[in-house]
């Protein structure tokens, strides 16, 4: 990390630099990918971890918000790989702009 430039960062709300290690970085590229809607199997081939660290990872960082939550229902209401899914579509196929809570207008 030192050859890189990130011994440490600083964040709001806290007085001292927190020291920064490899590992961290893994962890936090894991919870980005999952925000970024891959699943807990393509997370763990690209990052080298079992499916079973990425879990842990995840249960322990990954805030579970309102979005997360609104996306995964849009996923599967519109997810065209089954045909119980394709059933329960509430938005028009093809349709994707979505106002600034997720929801089309």
């Amino acid at each position: 990390m030192e050859a890189a430039g990130l011994e440490s960062v600083t964040l709001p709300d806290f007085p001292e630099a927190m020291r920064l290690h490899f590992h961290d970085l893994r962890g936090t590229t894991i919870t980005l990918l999952s925000e970024a809607g891959c699943t807990e199997q393509q997370v763990a081939t690209i990052t080298g971890h079992s499916l079973k660290t990425v879990f842990q990872i995840l249960e322990r960082y990954l805030a579970r918000t309102r979005g997360l939550a609104e996306q995964a229902i849009i996923n599967f209401e519109n997810s065209p790989r089954t045909k119980f899914a394709n059933q329960l579509q509430t938005r028009t196929p093809g349709r994707t702009k979505v106002n600034e809570k997720g929801f089309e207008p």
